[in-house]
């Protein structure tokens, strides 16, 4: 049975040999190794086993040639390849390689007798190896005796990593006393590892005054970066609770929360924040502290101008802290007010680590309180969004019982037999089944039933002033201040309220406000409609009294369309226009209809209105708008006819050469590209390329467009795809320096016509020059961020298809190092490659959450390369 891992195997390395007279004049050589350092040694091996294939050199060179082709393949984790290096060539230390690369390959039983051949020479990092293979192997004993002897190596980090290891083995055989009397030799002072090992040994020993010392270590400790110290306030926290001590807990756990700006940890920190919440006494309010975290964030976060890493960490935290205010309510029982909050968070973050589980709690609190439709929804979000995630068992089962009561019975059975099939634990499985096997009777589907019921068998179950000047000017400045976008607009206009609650011009004031709301970001609609319901116009039909009215009645249609009210909107809208006919507002609200009717899919209506606003009102500024989204509306009734017409209105948009010229040429390649019609796509976007001023960013938007079609094409016409990357190399070198949005995109779209093309080191390597291309100018905005993530994590994606997953990790951790709404996701995917594949080069990474699965061994990482019915 195969085990995890020592934290130690990051901490043996591979010395590198010599140059050989003629390598360290090759600057192929140079670049490989230099390639390796990057990380990217698959990059490495190519460009070694390209130099091997080079004739001339001595017996010498092509002995360490080899050697560096074999240490870059065991990086990659293509076992087969150093195996092919190992019976074309001789190679130092062939044992060491060819039981790496078994192990690589999962033959650890293989990988044992290599290194326990006759052959074998017993260098420290092959007992490395080899105790390793026996620990994962479950063969601890036997591993212990290997590790044992490298006590007495002269080379003192053979001797510490050897310790470390023999410490991990005996954790791994629960061989507590032993694992201490390990650590024993090593300062702890200087190794916030041990230390930490060491809480850990005393904590599994239930020694929590011990461990409790270990952990202060630790975080008195002046090196080893700010995770270890994080890790160790989380799990000394543990030990206080453990002790009963739980006001010591929470502060230590707020005080990490409250002044660190950012954490890989947060996960696990709001995790036992919670905890040591639910073990206070009861009841008990909500803590002040975590509301203010929810909207505005902690206090090391608090910046008078954050940048957008900044803000990205507050989201983060933000998100982190709503989720956990959700838990404490629903544990309240306060459910409406938990799934508020949950779903502010699934709004507000939609990509926060916490969205999946925040989307099961919410349908878990919805099927509750009946709201069935919504929870529907949620399951279906989830599924598309985590499918194949953790907690799957759990939406296929809530969207079972949903189905079940409504009487969909096939559905409800398919979505029981889904939960089973995911589940993670026997009793889950069983429930799940016993409830598929009901709603399998329930649909009259006996051989179904049949089916489930000996599934289930093998289960083991069986179920303000007049005339004031003053005011007026006040008055007039804070109105200026909102129609110019001022931050201080709103307490302007609120401090006018407060101080002159009689003014004859208080109603301009309190619209104003309403307006402002309108135009935050998020909108605060909710007080916006507050402040509409608090205006008293004066009771008579004077000029002003109508004309605020009028806009009052405006700003209530223009709150429909915010808080997405749009068939009240719908309603409301002829309404204004019968009441103020000649209303300046008036072809807005009819912009608004006409908006509405396209945003509910009503493209016939939406298609009709517009074509009004165009027909009857041409002198104004909105008839060309309107013209054009007629021409969207007509499209999206996926009619000949409406296709044609389309097609019409955007070419005469084009033709006047106004502001909509290029968005509607944009539109004729998007709707070509659509049905398919690729050449005709091409075209459109030629015609937009040679517009003789054509903005510098639309140039390069409509660039990397084209090169998207000439991807797509080349899925009939294979000569698009080089097509396509010439276009996107003579973009990426003809300008120079090139934004970094645009090298990230175009960076991206090559790799993936290179990929599709069957390039796959070429698209790799676009990829990775993405990832260069960051370190000068890192993602400033989220449009950076999106492109330099996408490169990224496809440059993984290549990676991993080819099993080079100490490579994947790297790039996960380079993507991870740069702020982001991707980084977390990057830190997760480098942590869980580690684990899976025993290749962390640091820190044992925190494992996630939930049982991990006992994974092979894998190698020892070398050095890094010297160059720098009833339902149950």
């Amino acid at each position: 049975m195969s085990r995890t891992l020592s934290l130690t195997s990051a901490l043996i390395f591979v010395t590198h040999a010599a140059f050989a007279a003629g390598l360290g004049d090759s600057l192929e050589y140079l670049r490989a190794q230099q390639a390796l350092s990057d990380g990217m040694p698959e990059v490495a091996g190519v460009k070694a086993e390209r130099l091997l294939a080079r004739k001339g050199w001595t017996r010498a060179e092509t002995k360490l040639l080899a050697t560096f082709a074999a240490e870059a393949w065991t990086r990659a984790q293509d076992g087969m390849r150093v195996l092919a290096l190992c019976e074309a060539y001789d190679l130092n230390e062939e044992s060491f390689w060819r039981a790496q690369a078994l192990t690589l390959n999962g033959e650890l039983a293989q990988a044992r007798e290599e290194l326990t051949s006759d052959s074998a020479v017993h260098t420290p990092r092959v007992r490395l190896l080899l105790g390793q293979i026996l620990m994962a192997l479950g063969e601890n004993d036997a591993a212990h005796d290997e590790v044992e002897p490298l006590l007495t190596d002269p080379i003192d980090d053979t001797k510490h990593h050897a310790r470390l290891l023999l410490a991990e083995i005996d954790i791994s055989a629960g061989r507590i006393h032993a694992a201490l009397k390990n650590l024993d030799p090593i300062n702890d002072a200087g190794d916030p590892k041990a230390a930490y090992l060491r809480a850990r040994c005393h904590l599994s020993s239930n020694e929590l005054p011990q461990a409790r010392a270990q952990l202060q270590r630790v975080l008195d400790a002046t090196s080893g970066g700010e995770r270890p110290r994080h890790a160790a306030t989380i799990l000394l926290a543990e030990v206080l609770m453990l002790e009963k001590k739980i006001v010591p807990a929470w502060e230590y756990l707020m005080k990490l929360l409250d002044t660190t700006q950012e954490s890989a940890l947060w996960t696990e920190a709001f995790n036992m924040l919670d905890k040591a919440w639910q073990e206070q006494p009861q009841p008990h309010t909500l803590p002040e502290a975590v509301l203010v975290w929810v909207t505005q964030g902690n206090r090391a976060q608090q910046s008078p101008e954050p940048n957008p890493a900044l803000l990205r960490m507050i989201a983060d935290f933000r998100g982190h802290a709503l989720f956990t205010c959700a838990r404490w309510l629903q544990s309240g029982k306060r459910e409406l007010e938990a799934v508020s909050l949950l779903e502010c968070l699934l709004q507000t973050h939609p990509d926060h680590p916490r969205t999946s589980e925040a989307m099961r709690m919410a349908m878990e609190i919805y099927v509750r309180m009946h709201a069935d439709e919504r929870a529907l929804t949620l399951a279906e979000a989830w599924r598309a969004k985590f499918s194949g995630k953790e907690g799957g068992a759990l939406v296929d089962f809530l969207a079972g019982d949903i189905l079940h009561r409504r009487g969909e019975f096939m559905q409800s059975q398919e979505s029981f037999q889904a939960a089973a099939n995911v589940a993670t634990t026997l009793s889950e499985r069983r429930r799940a089944l016993f409830n598929a096997a009901v709603a399998a009777v329930k649909s009259s589907d006996l051989v179904l039933y049949l089916g489930l019921l000996a599934q289930l068998e093998v289960t083991g179950g069986s179920q303000d002033g007049t005339g004031d000047s003053a005011a007026d000017l006040e008055l007039d400045k804070a109105l200026r201040a909102a129609a110019l976008g001022q931050d201080d607009a709103e307490e302007s206009l609120r401090t006018f309220l407060t101080a002159r609650p009689y003014h004859s011009r208080r109603a301009e004031a309190q619209i104003a406000i309403a307006e402002w709301l309108l135009l935050t970001k998020p909108q605060r609609t909710a007080d916006a409609k507050a402040m509409l319901d608090s205006i008293t116009l004066p009771n008579d039909k004077s000029e002003a009294t109508e004309k605020l009215q009028q806009r009052i009645d405006y700003t209530r249609i223009w709150l429909r369309e915010s808080a997405g009210d749009l068939k009240a909107l719908i309603t409301e809208a002829p309404v204004f226009l019968k009441q103020w006919p000649k209303s300046p507002l008036l072809v807005d609200v009819l912009m608004k209809a006409a908006s509405a009717h396209l945003q509910l899919e009503d493209f016939a209506n939406a298609r009709t209105n517009f074509e009004i606003i165009a027909k009857e009102y041409p002198d104004t500024p909105q008839a060309d708008s309107a013209l054009y989204f007629a021409a969207l509306s007509a499209m999206s009734v996926m009619s000949t006819e409406g296709r044609e017409r389309a097609m019409q209105i955007w070419d005469e948009l084009a033709k006047k050469n106004g502001s909509l010229a290029v968005p509607s040429r944009r539109q004729q390649a998007l709707a070509h590209r659509r049905q398919g019609d690729l050449p005709a796509a091409l075209k459109a976007q030629d015609q937009i390329l040679a517009l003789p001023k054509l903005d510098k960013d639309l140039r390069r938007l409509t660039l990397c467009e084209k090169a998207e079609v000439l991807l797509l094409h080349g899925k009939k016409v294979p000569a698009s795809l080089d097509e396509a990357a010439k276009l996107l190399r003579g973009f990426l070198n003809d300008e120079s320096p090139l934004p970094f949005l645009w090298q990230a995109r175009a960076g991206f779209t090559l790799a993936t016509a290179l990929h599709d093309a069957k390039h796959q080191a070429e698209a790799l390597e676009a990829c990775y020059d993405v990832l260069r291309a960051a370190d000068a100018t890192p993602p400033a905005n989220p449009a950076d961020y999106l492109w330099f993530s996408k490169a990224g994590f496809f440059g993984i994606e290549l990676l991993e298809a080819a099993h080079q997953w100490e490579a994947a990790a790297r790039l996960a951790e380079q993507i991870a190092n740069l702020p982001g709404d991707r980084a977390l996701d990057a830190k997760q995917l480098a942590t869980k490659i580690r684990l899976a594949h025993f290749l962390w080069d640091g820190p044992k990474p925190t494992p996630p959450e939930g049982p991990v699965e006992e994974k092979k061994a894998q190698p020892v990482p070398p050095e890094p390369a010297k160059k720098s019915g009833k339902k149950k």
